[in-house]
C-alpha cells in the first residue's frame, strides 16, 4: 500500500507538458477543495446543531466587514507574478511582502476603529468585539511566506494541499471543541484565527524562500500596473458577490443573514469547489500558452466542457434535493433556507461557465474586461435588489443575484470568442448536453420526491441522490452514443494525461 501511494504521488508530481501538469494540478486542487469542503461541511453540520442561526449571522457580519476591507485594498501582486512570463520572480517577492504587511496592518487598525460603527449599521452590538478579533487574521496572513505564490505559478499544488488542508483541519478542531463547551459564536471566531496562524507557520515550512524588508519602487509599479485592474475588479466582486450579504444583514436580521449565507455555502458547492478547481489551474496553465491562440482556445474549451459536465448536474441536484437535505442534515430550524438554496443553485450553474471566462481574461493580460462586466453586474443588483427583497424576502435577493449573472452572459461570450478566435456554436455544443441532462435529471428527482417518497429522512435523501446520478449518467451516455457529445473524448484525455 505504501509503495502504491508513493507511485501515485510521484506520478502526480512528475514534470511534463503544460497540459499534463494542468491535469495533475487539477487533481491536487480537486483534492484540496474536496478535503476543504468536507472539513467545512462537517464543521457547519456539527455547529449548526450546537449554535443558532444568529451566531452564524454575527460571524457573517464580521467576515463581511473584513472581506470588504480586504477587497477594497487588494494589491493583485500574486496574480501579476503568476501571469509574469519569467519563471523566476524572486526579485519581486520582498517588495510584494512589504506591501502585504502594510496592507494587513492597515486592515487590522481600520477594523478595530470601525467596529463600533459597523455594529450600529447592522443593528447588532454583539458584532463589535467579533469584528475586532477577526480583523487580526489579515495581519497574520500578510506575514506569511510570499513565495507560496509559486505553488500556482509552477503548478505545484501538492504543496498547497498541505497549506490549505492543514489550516482547515485546525479550524474544524478548534471550533468544534470550543463550541461543545461555550455554545457561542466565539467558537467560530477562534477556529478562523487558529486556521490563519497555522497557515502562517506552514508557509515557511514548505518553501525555502525567506523574505527581507526591502522595497523596490520599480517592481512595485510594475506589479501594480497589472494589479490595479484586479483591485477595481475585487471591489466590484465584493459589491457583486458579498454586497447581497451586506444588504441582507442591514435589511433583515443577523438570523436571516445566517440563513442566507448557509444557503449560499451549500448551494454553490459546484461553483466554489468544482469550477474553482478548474479555474485555478486554468489561469496559470493558460498563461503559459497566452501567445498561442489555438492552444489557448483548446484549453478554454476543455475547461468549459469539464466544469459544466460536473457542475451543472451538481447545481441541478442541489436544487432538487434541498427539501430533503435541509431538515435531514441541518435541522428543522433551517427550513427557511430551502427556497433560497434552490434559487442560488441556479447561480452556481451560471458561475460554472463564468469562472473559466475570467481565466482567459487574466491569462491574456485583459483583466479590464472582467472588471467592466463586474461593474455592469453591480449596477443590475443595485437597481433590482431592494424591490426584490421588499416583495419576495430572501428568495427575492437570491433571484436578483441570479439575474445579475445571467444578463451579462452574451457580453462574456462576445469577448471570449474574440480572444480565443472561436465559434459560438462550438462553445454552445459543449454546454448543451450537460445542461439538458441536468434539467431532465432534476425534474425526475423532484417527481420522485413528490409522488413516490413520503416524509423526510436520510434514506430518502440518499435514494434521491443516487437516482439523480444514475439518470444523469444514462442521459450523457445516450447523448454520446447518438450525437457524439465528447464525453468519452474528455474522459480519455483526462485518463491519458493522468
Amino acid at each position: 500500500m505504501v509503495k502504491l501511494l508513493r507511485n501515485i504521488y510521484e506520478r502526480l508530481t512528475a514534470d511534463g507538458s503544460t497540459a499534463e501538469q494542468a491535469i495533475q494540478s487539477g487533481i491536487w486542487v480537486a483534492g484540496i477543495n474536496v478535503a476543504d469542503r468536507i472539513l467545512q461541511l462537517l464543521k457547519v453540520v456539527i455547529l449548526a446543531r450546537l449554535l443558532s442561526p444568529a451566531a452564524f449571522g454575527l460571524l457573517g457580519i464580521a467576515l463581511l466587514a473584513i472581506a470588504a476591507l480586504r477587497q477594497f485594498s487588494k494589491l493583485g501582486f500574486d496574480e501579476a507574478l503568476i501571469q509574469h512570463e519569467d519563471d523566476d520572480v524572486d526579485a519581486y517577492l520582498n517588495t510584494a511582502w512589504v506591501m502585504k504587511i502594510i496592507r494587513g496592518f492597515g486592515i487590522a487598525v481600520v477594523a478595530f476603529l470601525a467596529a463600533p460603527y459597523l455594529a450600529v449599521f447592522f443593528g447588532e452590538p454583539q458584532a463589535e468585539p467579533i469584528i475586532r478579533v477577526v480583523g487580526i487574521s489579515p495581519l497574520i496572513l500578510s506575514l506569511q511566506n510570499p513565495a507560496i505564490m509559486y505553488f500556482q505559478k509552477n503548478l505545484n499544488f501538492h504543496k498547497e494541499f498541505v497549506y490549505q488542508v492543514g489550516g482547515r483541519l485546525v479550524d474544524l478542531t478548534v471550533a468544534v471543541v470550543i463550541a461543545l463547551f461555550l455554545r457561542s459564536v466565539w467558537a467560530l471566531v477562534a477556529g478562523i484565527v487558529a486556521m490563519n496562524f497555522v497557515k502562517f507557520v506552514i508557509s515557511y515550512g514548505i518553501h525555502e524562500y525567506r523574505p527581507n524588508l526591502e522595497f523596490n519602487l520599480a517592481y512595485g509599479k510594475e506589479m501594480f500596473g497589472f494589479g490595479k485592474w484586479l483591485l477595481v475588479s475585487a471591489i466590484l466582486v465584493f459589491l457583486y458577490g458579498q454586497g447581497d450579504d451586506a444588504f441582507v444583514g442591514w435589511f433583515f436580521t443577523a438570523s436571516s443573514l445566517g440563513v442566507y449565507q448557509l444557503s449560499y455555502r451549500f448551494s454553490n458547492a459546484p461553483a466554489t469547489e468544482i469550477t474553482h478547481v478548474i479555474s485555478r489551474v486554468a489561469f496559470p496553465a493558460l498563461s503559459k500558452v497566452q501567445n498561442n491562440t489555438a492552444k489557448l482556445r483548446e484549453g478554454f474549451h476543455r475547461a468549459v466542457q469539464l466544469s459544466t459536465t460536473v457542475a451543472f448536474p451538481m447545481a441541478a441536484g442541489i436544487a432538487a434535493v434541498a427539501p430533503q437535505f435541509v431538515p435531514v442534515v441541518l435541522g428543522d430550524q433551517w427550513q427557511s433556507a430551502i427556497p433560497v438554496m434552490q434559487v442560488l443553485a441556479v447561480w452556481s450553474g451560471i458561475r460554472a461557465f463564468g469562472a473559466n471566462v475570467g481565466s482567459v481574461y487574466k491569462s491574456t493580460g485583459r483583466p479590464d474586461i472582467e472588471t467592466r462586466i463586474q461593474a455592469l453586474k453591480v449596477i443590475i443588483i443595485v437597481i433590482i435588489i431592494y424591490p426584490a427583497a421588499e416583495w419576495f424576502g430572501l428568495t427575492g435577493v437570491a433571484s436578483a443575484i441570479v439575474m445579475s449573472s445571467f444578463i451579462p452572459l452574451p457580453i462574456h461570450l462576445y469577448y471570449v470568442l474574440s480572444i480565443t478566435q472561436g465559434q459560438a456554436i462550438e462553445l454552445l455544443k459543449l454546454i448543451a448536453y450537460p445542461f439538458a441532462s441536468s434539467v431532465v435529471m432534476a425534474g425526475s428527482v423532484v417527481a420522485l420526491d413528490a409522488y413516490v417518497l413520503t416524509g423526510t429522512n436520510i434514506l430518502n435523501l440518499i435514494f434521491l441522490i443516487i437516482s439523480g446520478i444514475i439518470v444523469y449518467f444514462v442521459l450523457m451516455v445516450i447523448f454520446e452514443h447518438i450525437f457524439g457529445s465528447g464525453l468519452m473524448q474528455l474522459y480519455a484525455i483526462v485518463k491519458q494525461e493522468i
